[in-house]
Formats: structure tokens, sequence, C-alpha cells
């Protein structure tokens, strides 16, 4: 038993020395050089953090700490020794371009552009950076198409329906952005929706059966401002101009016939939205809130998304939001909660991949700072889908792919009785986005 004691007490002793002998700022230079010019990344780095814990800090250890930790590919730890060392010294244009290029490979482009755009016109055209901002830094367009089952009710003989059945939908994009300066990006976007629905109804003024179509123009601007460190905020405004109508035709008493609408009117609505976000470590958290009056109501929906790059850079990430949607058309208020889950993985070095699914329900809502505007007339229960983004030429060109399998809900009536069906529908959307 004292053998042991003994043993153990020398060990003891043994490790406290030899941790006493390397803490210090000549012994912990000494030997991350060493590590440094073997290229032993893992012992270098579990040397420095002791040596930190331990208050050794001096420049060459941060300096070799960014670098194990670029050649580990954990990019987003790599961020916080080089901001250290740039700090320091801010003329080493070797820091600068490791920090660059840890900032392009943890995602985060806004810290990116803000720094390189602070190197000289040298440095630029050596990492290929541009000069000057072009007049639009990206344009993009893209086009969607639905797949829709057919959910008519089929009424008995002594049944009155009230329903609209979605039977055709499309829809198209076209946007551009610009840069202003180092840290401002304005996009501007024009897209387009139409509609054809089946149309059941009771009413004694129309058709027991007609269809009705609407078209609808959508209008979209947002400004983002970089604050530097990670932080983004911005702003977004989508203006929709609908029209609603049903056209018909009817033969005249001279045998012609003459083309009108059964009804024909239009529905103004608008979107504002604000979000800020923080990148930090591996992780991005955003908090966005819009304010809306879709389908003639009033919607106030907030949400809260945190995504995970576990690795250290965008080879892969986690993320998970929730939104909230508060609803009221000014005497009913109704609440909906949803929970958006998704993750991304590069397939080559410009491209990846995306699944994504959202359980809760939707209905009157936005997404993307209200890019997206969803004032479907029908709830959607679940929504599963697959993003696909390939690059060519260094990532300038990208051609994108969406496919959207969702289970709405359609509402109508039986004899005045509200009712509800589930049905699926396929959304297929493809596009393109050409920075410059």
């Amino acid at each position: 038993m004292k053998k042991i004691m003994y043993i153990v007490l020398l060990l003891f002793f043994v490790n406290n020395s030899a941790a006493q002998i390397v803490q210090n700022v000549p012994s912990v230079d000494k030997k991350t050089y060493e590590l440094y010019l073997a290229k032993d990344w893992d012992k270098l780095i579990k040397i420095g953090k002791n040596a930190l814990r331990n208050g050794i800090d001096f420049y060459y250890l941060n300096y070799r700490l960014g670098i194990a930790y670029y050649e580990k590919q954990n990019y987003a730890q790599a961020i916080k020794y080089f901001k250290k060392v740039n700090l320091s010294n801010p003329n080493d244009d070797t820091i600068k371009e490791y920090l660059y290029y840890s900032y392009l490979l943890s995602s985060r482009y806004d810290d990116a552009r803000l720094l390189g755009n602070n190197f000289s016109d040298k440095m630029k055209k050596r990492l290929g950076i541009r000069i000057a901002n072009p007049f639009f830094s990206a344009i993009h367009l893209s086009a969607k198409f639905d797949i829709v089952e057919d959910y008519t009710y089929t009424s008995q003989s002594n049944e009155k329906i009230d329903q609209q059945v979605v039977q055709k939908q499309s829809w198209y994009s076209f946007g551009a952005e610009h840069l202003i300066g180092n840290n401002i990006t304005l996009m501007g976007v024009f897209s387009k929706t139409n509609i054809e629905n089946a149309v059941n109804n009771t009413n004694p003024d129309l058709p027991e059966k007609y269809t009705g179509k609407v078209n609808q123009n959508q209008y979209y601007v947002s400004l983002k401002y970089h604050l530097g460190n990670g932080f983004n905020t911005a702003l977004g405004l989508h203006y929709l101009s609908t029209e609603l109508y049903a056209p018909t035709t009817r033969t005249q008493g001279n045998g012609k016939s003459r083309n009108f609408n059964l009804y024909s009117y239009k529905e103004k609505s608008f979107v504002v939205s604000a979000n800020i976000s923080k990148s930090f470590s591996i992780f991005n958290a955003t908090l966005e809130t819009s304010i809306a009056n879709l389908n003639n109501k009033t919607q106030i929906q907030p949400s809260l998304s945190l995504r995970i790059y576990p690795f250290g850079n965008n080879t892969f990430f986690l993320e998970t939001k929730g939104i909230y949607i508060a609803e009221t058309d000014g005497v009913i208020s109704t609440n909906y909660s949803t929970i958006k889950q998704s993750f991304g993985f590069k397939i080559k070095k410009y491209s990846f991949i995306s699944p994504s699914i959202t359980y809760g329900e939707l209905l009157n809502f936005t997404d993307f700072n209200a890019f997206i505007v969803n004032n479907d007339i029908d709830k959607t229960k679940l929504r599963i889908e697959n993003y696909i983004n390939i690059g060519f030429n260094e990532g300038y060109f990208n051609v994108f792919f969406n496919y959207r399998y969702n289970i709405k809900e359609n509402t109508y009536k039986i004899n005045n009785a509200n009712k509800a069906i589930d049905y699926n529908s396929q959304n297929i959307l493809l596009g393109i986005k050409w920075y410059f």
C-alpha cells in the first residue's frame, strides 16, 4: 500500500514539475514552434489552449493556434485567434488573408466583404477581389410549378357545396442585388403568381360552377446593413397587388359571343419585416419579426432561428427555426406555432444540398425577411423540401432546384356546415443566380 502511494505521489510531482516547465512564455514559444514546423496541429492546439488557460498569451501563440485550426478546417475557431493577431498587427497581409478565407469558409460572407474591401489594390488583385463594386452584384431568375391532386368534393343530390379547388398554379420572379459601400446590400425582386381555381358555390348571383382566376404581382425590396463582427440587420418590404376575377363567355342575340367577368376586384397587401443576426463561434442566431395584412387580416409573426456549424466550417450545418403567428380580423384572433428543422452539406466545392421539414400550421405567413409571402387560402400542415444548389465558374454562376411536398387543408361548406379535407401538393422550383 505504501509503495502504491509513493508511486502516485511521484507521478503527481513529476507531472506537476513538467507542467511548471512548459508554463512560461519561452518554453511554450519553443514547443509550439516545433509543433508548428512538424505540422502536429492537434498537439499544438492542446498545448496552446492549456497555456492560454494558465495566463500565457502572446502574439505568435495566437498566430500558430489560428493556423492550426485553419489547417484542421475549423475556420470558426481560427477566426478567434486571427482576429487577435490582426488587432495586434493590422499590417500583416498573411494574417489578413487567413482571416479573410476563414470568414468565407465559415459562411461569414459579409465579414469577409468588409475585411477584403479594405485590402490594398495589389492584394485584392492577387486574391481575385474586385477593386470596385459592380452596379449589379448578382441577378437571379426563378420559376415554380405546382402539381396538385384533385380534392374536389363530390356532392350528393341534396347537398349544396361551397368550395374552391386549385387546378393550376405558377410563379416566377426576377431579382437583382446591389452593393453600396462596404456594409450595405440592396435587393429588389419582382414576382408574379397565376392561379386557376375550380369554384362550386351557392351564391344565387353566380353560376353553380365556374373558374376563378388570380393574378398577383409582387414587389419586394430589402436593405441589409452589416454592423461588423458577425452582426447583420435587415429591413424588408413586400407589396402585393392581387386581381381576382372569373372570366366567362355569353352568347348574344345575334349569335356572337362576348367575353366578360362574373366578378373582378383588386386587393392590396403589405408586409414589413426586420431581423437581426449574429455569428459567433460555430453558431448563427437570427431574430426576425414581420407585420402583414394578408387576406384582409392582420398578422404579426416573430421567429427565432439557430444555425450550428458543428465542424467549424460550411461543409455541414444544422438549423432549427421557431415561428409564431398571431392573426386577427378585428373580431376573431387565432395563433399558430411552427417548427422548421433543416440541415445542409456540401457535395462539391460550390454545391450543396439542404433538406428540411416544417411541421405545425402555416397560414398567411412570411419567410426570409418577407421575401417569401404565402397568402394561400389553404392551411399548410406539413412541408418537406429539398434544396439543391450547383455552382459553376468558381461559384459565380449557380443553378438551384427546390422540391417541396406539402400536406394542406382545404375548408369548404356542405349545406352551410364547415368541413375540411387534407390533400397533397408538390412544388418544383428552378432558378439561376449569377454573381458579378
